[in-house]
């Protein structure tokens, strides 16, 4: 404990930078996180973009996600448009290891969220974020906050090597949802055929609400999108649809299940 607390008062020294001002926690607090399953305690994602890439996100695995109740989350990609998703569930002491990194280390309080001073426009820019949730005070910083050119890179990978026996991770139940698309002739494109699958697409994108899906069209969505280009349209009918699927505390923002 005499350790973890004098590696605090370092943190607490190197957030303040000698200006008084700092979000870091106190040196007196050891490191703890809220321990619910929803819980973001770190995460390195990729944000921003035009509303039809909003929905497209909603499929999306950020890089690296630290949840409170110790579960990491990541990617992995292992070719041209196809990513694993692994995860493993690891000690308080990991986690805790991870944040000495991030504070001490890598300074992650030293630097200030800059992409809201970005002039406004008709998308919000894309860029690199970080965000630490630890002792009830969260921090988020970006790219545009000054980074050396490999940060993002390297802060991303100590995430991913918190863990020592991840596996490959498939979901069973998931949020379904569909948005009608124009004809894109330079859009890779999949048959899907309603009846067949028992999962109209058209009916969905006309609700225009999600679905909790726990049938096997859940593992076959999946392995789709994780193995196609992001902007994949299917096929109905004459019609085309994008699809997101959701999966709670995984996808990035997905809705809790249903009680």
């Amino acid at each position: 404990m005499l350790r973890l607390l004098c590696l605090l008062s370092l943190m607490l020294l190197a957030a303040c930078g000698g200006s008084g001002q700092t979000d870091a926690p106190a040196a007196n607090s050891p490191i703890d996180w809220d321990r619910s399953p929803g819980t973001v305690v770190f995460r390195a994602d990729v944000e921003g973009g035009t509303p039809e890439d909003a929905f497209l996100a909603r499929s999306e695995i950020p890089p690296c996600t630290v949840y409170g109740d110790n579960r990491v989350v990541w990617t992995n990609e292992i070719g041209p448009f196809e990513t694993q998703v692994l995860w493993d569930k690891v000690g308080d002491e990991a986690i805790r290891n991870f944040v000495t990194i991030l504070t001490i280390n890598r300074q992650i309080y030293s630097y200030k969220a800059g992409s809201a001073l970005e002039p406004a426009g008709p998308t919000t820019p894309v860029v690199e974020t970080l965000t630490l949730f630890v002792n009830g005070l969260q921090h988020k910083t970006d790219a545009f906050a000054g980074w050396d050119l490999d940060y993002y890179r390297q802060i991303t990978d100590a995430c991913r090597q918190i863990s020592v026996a991840p596996v490959l991770y498939e979901p069973t139940a998931a949020w379904v949802s569909a948005l009608a698309v124009p004809y894109d002739p330079n859009a890779p494109v999949v048959a899907w055929d309603g009846a067949a699958n028992n999962l109209s697409l058209a009916e969905l994108a006309a609700g225009g609400e999600r679905k909790w899906l726990t049938d096997r069209n859940v593992p076959v969505l999946w392995n789709i999108l994780r193995t196609s280009p992001p902007r994949i349209q299917f096929l109905e009918g004459e019609e085309r649809y994008y699809v997101a699927l959701e999966v709670p505390n995984v996808t990035r923002s997905s809705p809790p299940a249903p009680q």
